[in-house]
């Protein structure tokens, strides 16, 4: 998903994993030839030996050709094999599934382009107003750029673009202004037709614990080259993907010096299950029972711990989204009432 300032991730495997490789051992005194197939599973190779025993005469050339032939027929199994099993890993990381066309209708594509470079989110509507995804979603080291949202944009029949006035841009700050990366955009109209995602109930019982599966969704890359590292391709439809809530406490220090700003008590983290996020689905709702729990901020090219992907608590900043929400809808009434 993300990393500053194009928020892309580039994960990478160990530099000796490669998708396959064949060697064919020439045929013992006995006869008996060894086919050695590699196959990446799971990260890592596993090898394989496919024996065929054949006892081949020396003086008979028909048979030492029939023999050959099955042996093409081996290989060509064994590549086979190969190729399936990389196309599964690649599959199992990356692609999640397409969304159906009744899920996550809330999710909102979320640019912001200054015209060389673009720059993408997701978000999650979570009133008929207001949107919630990551601070660093807006690149206030850009001096040009319109931020742009795209509500309605799964399954596409309900599509429109909005750009937000940079007015209502609310990045969360501390009481010692310091932005923690989740931020709500008020959108200049009413948003009619779209059901938003329910904000969280706040306590224990309703909040995912670990080894719980939750739900992410993004428009982020999510294909691998032959090498497995990311390709610049972004699907064509939403991608949905399980993941399963981990333990921060391990990685606690390596995710403080990325985010030093945010409490340890704010993050919830999550590892890959089916599928998992990457580059372009920051600021994308995680869900669980149906309702938003918290919001992608960052993932292992921030932190450098592979496998743990990082989220803020919806239930941390509630009271902050709700004082927002009531401060400016007053706000809107008393301005609207004086013009």
């Amino acid at each position: 998903m993300v990393d500053k300032p194009d928020w892309k991730e580039n994960h990478s495997f160990p530099s000796d994993t490669s998708s396959f490789c064949l060697s064919v051992d020439k045929p013992a005194a006995n006869g008996v030839v060894v086919i050695t197939c590699h196959n990446v599973i799971g990260g890592s190779a596993g090898q394989n030996n496919i024996k065929m025993s054949q006892t081949l005469s020396r003086a008979e050339t028909g048979r030492t050709l029939r023999t050959m032939a099955s042996l093409q027929i081996l290989l060509l199994l064994c590549i086979t094999v190969s190729v399936s099993a990389a196309g599964h890993l690649q599959k199992r990381i990356y692609g999640g599934r397409n969304c159906s066309p009744s899920e996550r209708l809330y999710h909102v594509r979320v640019e912001q382009n200054n015209g060389t470079h673009m720059s993408l989110c997701g978000g999650s509507l979570i009133s008929n107003r207001w949107i919630l995804t990551a601070a660093h979603c807006w690149n206030t080291a850009w001096t040009s750029g319109a931020m742009n949202v795209i509500v309605g944009v799964h399954p596409g029949n309900n599509k429109k673009e909005m750009e937000i006035n940079p007015a209502d841009i609310f990045p969360f700050k501390d009481t010692n202004n310091n932005v923690n990366d989740i931020m709500l955009l008020r959108l200049p109209e009413k948003i009619t037709g779209i059901k938003p995602i329910k904000l969280p109930k706040c306590s224990a019982k309703y909040e995912p614990n670990v080894n719980d599966l939750v739900e992410v969704a993004g428009y982020g890359n999510c294909q691998l080259d032959a090498t497995y590292h990311e390709v610049n391709i972004q699907p064509a439809k939403l991608q949905c993907a399980q993941m399963k809530v981990k333990d921060c406490k391990k990685d606690q220090a390596s995710i403080q010096q990325c985010t030093p700003n945010e409490p340890f008590g704010n993050w919830l983290c999550a590892e890959p299950h089916a599928g998992e996020t990457c580059g372009g689905d920051s600021g994308g709702g995680l869900v669980f029972n149906n309702r938003i729990h918290a919001v992608y901020s960052n993932g292992p090219t921030c932190h450098n711990n592979r496998g743990t992907h990082v989220f803020l608590k919806v239930c941390r900043y509630m009271k902050w989204i709700k004082d927002t929400l009531n401060e400016k809808k007053w706000w809107m009434k008393i301005r609207k009432f004086w013009k």
